[in-house]
Parts: C-alpha cells; structure tokens; sequence
C-alpha cells in the first residue's frame, strides 16, 4: 500500500507500547502505516501482526535520534508523525491532522492526560496511577490494572522554552489563541507531524544533538528558525 503517514514510534523498554500501537489502529481513519523502532530491547508485550505496522529491531541500543531515523528511511509517505510509545490518540486524528496541514508547519497535537492505570489490590480498592507501593486503604500488595481512558483536560496547546533552554508550558499565550491552528514557541517532543522532505532537509533528529531529549527545543527551533511555523 502506499501509505500518506507514517507514525514513527522510538522504544526501549516502553510498558506500554503494545497499547499505544493498539490504539493508532484502532483510531487511525486514514492510509496510515505504524512504523515501530525497537532500540536494543523487545516490547513488554509482544505486538501483533498487522499489514500495517513495521518493526525496526536493534540488537543494542543505537538512541532515540538514531532508532526515528532508520524508521523513517524506510517510509515512502509524504508526513511523519512522530509519537512516544506511551501515548493515545484521538479518533481520526491522521486525517485531521492531515487536512490542516501544510509544507512549512510542523503540528503538534493537542496534549491531554490519559489514564493509563490504576494500583489495584486483592480487596478492590483502587488508587489512580503514580508510584508503586501497598494500598492506602488496607495495607495489602497493590497490582496495576490498566484502563487506558483518555481524560479530556487539561489540554494544551502552547510551549516554550526558558533561558536555560528548559521546556515550559506556556498557557497565557495559548489562553490568548483561537482557531484550529495556533501558534507555540516551542513544543512538547512527545507528537509532532513534519513532511518526510522537511524532515531530512531540516535534519529534524540530529544524531550528533545526542541519543535523546532537547526534541522539543531542537524540532521547534529548526522549523521557526528555517521560515516554517
């Protein structure tokens, strides 16, 4: 098939990969492919065959920059999604995201909590996710029970970075915005949509920026600092 989008997940050690990918399948509307880089390790839970989704294997871990770029040598579509494997999505938000998009943006989804687990223990007393440990109610061993429910705030939409270079929510610039697009200074490195030119030519994931984090400084920089928005 020749696919419009391909959604890049990077992973090492991700409990929650397995869902994610579940879940782009189940909400995807879209000629959208899952393109899945295991960096040095196998999911938790092994991912189930679909024509859809591809996995890229690296026997020792190669970075989180490195193991997105062999991922999207092997895409054809002409947008990248990139996406941390811990995440949900929203119904159909491939071909929305697609339908708005345009060469010189780089998008970034609205971020929203999701409630992926509750501790759980032999009684049925239930704590909403965090730290591990016995139940507050009646002392007894908890167990995780995952419920994947997607919350529908807070949702935000504007990021920027501090002197030292450091992420920060922006939410009176993003209160100030209307419109289905709005503008962010930086963004939060967790989901965001380029064309696949504009990822290469911009060298989106620099290898030589290091094996992770920054991706958030680093992608808004070069998209604003090249002309795009």
């Amino acid at each position: 098939m020749n696919y419009d989008l391909s959604v890049v997940i990077p992973s090492r050690s991700e409990e929650f990969l397995t869902n994610t990918v579940d879940d782009i399948l189940k909400n995807k509307r879209g000629k959208t492919q899952i393109i899945v880089g295991l960096d040095g390790c196998w999911p938790h839970t092994p991912l189930k065959d679909h024509p859809d989704v591809v996995i890229v294997h690296y026997s020792e871990s190669i970075g989180q920059r490195a193991i997105t770029n062999r991922c999207v040598d092997i895409s054809s579509a002409k947008y990248i999604v990139k996406l941390d494997a811990h995440c949900g999505i929203d119904e159909g938000f491939d071909v929305k995201m697609m339908g708005l998009m345009e060469d010189d943006i780089t998008m970034v989804g609205v971020m929203r909590n999701l409630h992926i687990f509750n501790w759980i223990c032999p009684d049925g007393h239930r704590r909403y996710q965090g730290i591990s440990g016995p139940c507050k109610e009646c002392g007894k061993e908890t167990q995780k029970e995952v419920v994947w429910i997607p919350k529908s705030n807070p949702q935000s939409i504007a990021y920027r970075f501090d002197t030292t270079m450091h992420f920060q929510y922006h939410n009176d610039y993003g209160k100030k915005q209307k419109g289905e697009l709005t503008e962010t200074m930086s963004l939060q490195g967790s989901c965001f949509m380029v064309t696949r030119d504009k990822y290469w030519e911009l060298n989106i994931c620099d290898e030589a920026f290091g094996s992770w984090g920054q991706q958030g400084v680093e992608v808004a920089c070069k998209s604003w600092l090249s002309g795009g928005r």
